[in-house]
């Protein structure tokens, strides 16, 4: 069976009724395309932005991709989400002539659709050798249900590279085309570079499929294409591997960076949470239009229904497997059958593996001895997969019951269940969110940076933990300012931002004014904007009021200056980073707790929580901390205390001493002030690092101490917590 050349004419025609069905089904985007996005201004909006900072990278080699403007002074922030890059190379050009990453945007999305159903003609005309069976695999995986549970999730859209491999993967096995074996691992590649998920779900058919194949040939003996072998196979799949992981290497180091670095992973108890139950394949996505009222809608992303009609005719597939089924048949039904079972097998597997960690089997496995699919927290997006597996088998239950019908009958037959799978995927008109970079006051606020030296940005209100929509307007916006922000978006939090966001803040303090401020520029942040509207937008967040907000920041003298305003944005510049001397960190020799002894005002009992390596555990002064709080370290002999380390998990990180001296108490009782004065910039540096617990470093003058005493000096309604302590000597010279 040889590798058929594409015919031209007919993947045109397929590709144009496909488009025109995917503009109406997807109806009204095309028409806002340039001025709005599907679904919300969440994920869609990232996405854009995403689009958009890959295209500016490509225009300039790739330099500094890995480092986004968001979650400043950060690097390799793009790894902490998807990075498109597989959608970027072909959305660029159109950014680069348009100046519009929303337009791109909607364009990948609407040719995620003609994709998939490309893909999937491809494939199933290869497998089952009829054209109108083909076109119900393409409608049934471009038109899926769980497509409109994911209409904000462009990266999952992009599923159509998925047949397309397969497409050259047997083509290579039928041909031994070199030419086949190129497109399988080029689409991989371009797949993985649009969805990590991806990367690993889909490499569960891609293996089904080589080893059945090779199994294939030795059970029934099949005569080799062009003298081929074993050998020969397995020394070619390795050479398209390796061609894929050179094309993912630079994705893939930097998510194992960042990995190594942060320490990600997601917990057990997540992926439960977005694992699928046998029930949810009987869940629809809410507005799917034929089916609402009859089956209920599902929870999160656990809206699995994949239609009726596709499975129909997948179980048909089953059927066509019997050799009495094709009367005269001989060798095309052992083919045929093996196919089908291949693709039974991959429908059996990934609606497994949908089950998450929680279903005892392959999943727990793969967690074991797989790395990096422990940072995949939705296993039911497998069911991208389940759909591919199934309009494969529906295509072949449809070949087989179109080929017994006379021709007019079967094309009669064939564009009725066509438009059912069409019905049955379809979700109504889809909501469109209007959305415009270039209003008045922003656009003169993008100038202005736009003509300011480098430097950070944090822009108010600033948002916590709880995706807020004006954070993703301020990240899109460093596309055009091309400043980066303290601010951002993606799939793992940034400490700086929680904090700054979160009840604890200083800008609820307006004393702390000026120290935020001075650990602001510590950091390199230069430009602080308020937003004063946006404030007013949410007021039952507790924010601070932005009126009292802006005469508090226009009075921390010496700290922030040069105001300028724009309708209701206020805009500073910070002063230069202060400037520090370097620590030679070899010359930092740690203490042991059993080195010294504590006791404290408050909670004594408390205080080997403070020295026992556990992040989780603190001590604490109980109440409001007041300006009298003290910890008292004593040591058996003189020491040179050098630096100490304060750290914090998250969930404490507001407990921080609002001021802090640290004193020096000799043999003979004499005293000297080692450091003093505000605390909050060694916080803010330790949220703006890399290291976990948010380290907030003092590091002290030489000094011969017996007793060191901490002093909380500040006053507020938080008390007074420490994580973990950890002090450090110098090192004796030799």
């Amino acid at each position: 069976m040889r590798f058929p050349a594409a015919n031209g004419r007919e993947l045109a025609r397929v590709a144009l009724v496909l488009a025109l069905l995917t503009m109406a089904v997807t109806y009204p985007l095309a028409r806002e395309a340039a001025r709005a996005l599907p679904g919300d201004l969440g994920d869609p909006l990232f996405g854009a932005f995403l689009l958009g900072w890959d295209a500016s990278r490509i225009l300039h080699g790739f330099a500094g991709l890995w480092t986004a403007p968001f979650f400043f002074p950060l690097r390799d922030t793009l790894a902490l989400s998807e990075h498109l890059l597989g959608v970027a190379v072909f959305t660029a050009p159109l950014i680069w002539l348009t100046g519009n990453p929303v337009l791109a945007y909607n364009a990948a999305f609407l040719g995620s659709y003609v994709l998939a159903g490309l893909g999937m003609y491809l494939l199933t005309t290869r497998l089952w050798g009829r054209h109108d069976a083909a076109w119900l695999a393409a409608l049934a995986f471009a038109f899926a249900p769980h497509r409109v549970m994911h209409v904000p999730h462009l990266q999952v859209l992009m599923s159509g590279w998925m047949p397309l491999s397969l497409w050259g993967l047997h083509g290579y096995f039928a041909s031994g085309s070199r030419r086949a074996l190129a497109v399988f691992a080029a689409c991989f590649a371009l797949l993985g570079l649009s969805n990590g998920y991806f990367l690993y779900f889909f490499a569960v058919p891609v293996a089904v499929v080589v080893c059945g194949h090779l199994l294939g040939r030795a059970m029934f003996r099949w005569r080799p294409v062009g003298g081929a072998t074993w050998g020969r196979d397995i020394v070619h799949l390795a050479a398209a591997a390796l061609g894929i992981l050179v094309v993912l290497a630079p994705a893939v180091f930097a998510y194992v960076r960042v990995r190594q670095v942060y320490g990600f992973h997601r917990s057990l108890g997540e992926m439960a949470a977005y694992s699928a139950r046998w029930s949810d394949y009987l869940r629809i996505p809410g507005g799917l239009w034929l089916w609402s009222g009859t089956l209920r809608i599902g929870d999160g992303e656990r809206m699995l229904f994949p239609g009726l009609t596709i499975v129909m005719l997948a179980g048909l597939a089953a059927v066509s497997t019997r050799r009495s089924m094709w009367p005269g048949g001989a060798a095309r039904p052992v083919l045929w059958s093996w196919h089908v079972g291949l693709y039974a097998a991959i429908l059996g597997l990934v609606a497994w593996l949908s089950a998450g960690p929680a279903a005892a089997g392959p999943y727990a496995l793969l967690l074991r001895i797989m790395p990096g699919f422990n940072g995949l927290r939705v296993p039911a997006r497998f069911i991208v997969v389940v759909s591919l597996a199934l309009a494969v088998l529906g295509s072949a239950g449809a070949a087989w019951l179109l080929g017994r019908l006379r021709p007019r009958v079967a094309t009669v037959v064939a564009i009725l269940l066509g438009g059912a799978i069409v019905l049955e995927g379809y979700g109504g008109p889809i909501w469109m969110v209007p959305f415009r970079s270039d209003q008045r006051v922003r656009a003169d606020v993008n100038e202005w940076l736009r003509g300011r030296p480098p430097g950070g940005v944090l822009e108010l209100p600033i948002g916590g933990p709880t995706l807020e929509p004006f954070t993703l307007v301020y990240q899109y916006n460093t596309l055009l300012h091309r400043h980066p922000i303290v601010n951002g978006y993606s799939g793992y939090g940034y400490g700086l931002q929680d904090f700054l966001g979160g009840p604890a803040a200083p800008l609820f303090e307006p004393d702390a004014m000026a120290d935020l401020l001075l650990g602001l520029r510590g950091i390199g942040v230069r430009y602080l904007l308020v937003h004063r509207s946006a404030f007013s937008d949410r007021p039952d967040y507790g924010w601070p009021d932005p009126n009292r907000l802006v005469d508090v920041i226009d009075a921390a003298a010496g700290e922030a200056r040069q105001g300028r305003r724009f309708g209701d944005v206020f805009a500073w510049t910070l002063g230069e980073p202060p400037s520090q001397l370097p620590i030679d960190e070899t010359s930092l020799k740690p203490l042991a707790p059993s080195a010294f002894t504590a006791t404290a005002s408050a909670r004594p009992d408390r205080l080997r929580y403070a020295f026992d390596g556990n992040i989780d555990t603190k001590w604490l002064s109980a109440a409001p901390q007041a300006g009298g709080e003290w910890i008292r370290l004593s040591f058996a002999r003189d020491v040179d205390v050098r630096r100490l380390v304060v750290l914090t998990s998250r969930n404490g990180v507001g407990d921080y001493p609002r001021g802090l001296t640290v004193e020096s108490e000799t043999a003979d009782g004499s005293r000297m002030t080692l450091s003093s004065g505000p605390f909050l910039p060694r916080l803010i540096k330790g949220l703006a690092g890399t290291r976990a617990g948010a380290p907030a470093v003092l590091d002290l003058p030489s000094n011969l101490t017996r007793v060191l005493w901490l002093r909380q000096t500040g006053r507020t309604r938080w008390q007074w917590s420490i994580h973990e302590l950890e002090i450090y000597e110098r090192r004796k010279a030799g």
